[in-house]
């Protein structure tokens, strides 16, 4: 008799969702990400997560290639970019690789409001980095 209940259930909750649905603001944030996007391949960078791109393989494959690393952060600014709400911040790190001298570089992302002191001059973050373009930097 369980089942029956939870079917139950979720047909009920399922109608509900519908019903609270505002379908046209939906659409209309799609339509909005969709122009902004207009022409971005699947393997080109967007500019809002250092050398990651729309691909999640790609990225995977390229993650794997990375040198790992450590960024120290060294400032961190709003670029006036928007992504939909959330704002875009350069944040200038000090990277350190293994044998190598540290190096500054910017990367650009999206940083929830909640994990902005994460962020914050001083801290250190896990990074890896192309070893053919020193600048090309993914968080992990």
């Amino acid at each position: 008799m369980g089942v029956f209940r939870d079917l139950f259930r979720l047909t009920k909750a399922g109608y509900t969702q519908s019903v609270d649905t505002d379908y046209r603001e939906n659409l209309r944030q799609s339509a909005d990400l969709a122009e902004q996007f207009a022409g971005v391949g699947p393997n080109d960078a967007t500019g809002t997560h250092g050398a990651a791109v729309a691909n999640p393989f790609t990225n995977m494959a390229a993650y794997g290639q990375m040198l790992q690393g450590s960024g120290t952060v060294v400032s961190l600014a709003d670029t006036g970019k928007r992504l939909g709400d959330a704002v875009v911040y350069a944040v200038q790190l000090d990277v350190t690789l293994p044998g190598e001298a540290p190096y500054r570089t910017v990367y650009q992302t999206v940083i929830a409001e909640g994990a902005l002191h994460n962020w914050q001059p001083g801290s250190v973050l896990p990074v890896r980095v192309s070893p053919t373009d020193r600048t090309s930097v993914m968080l992990g």
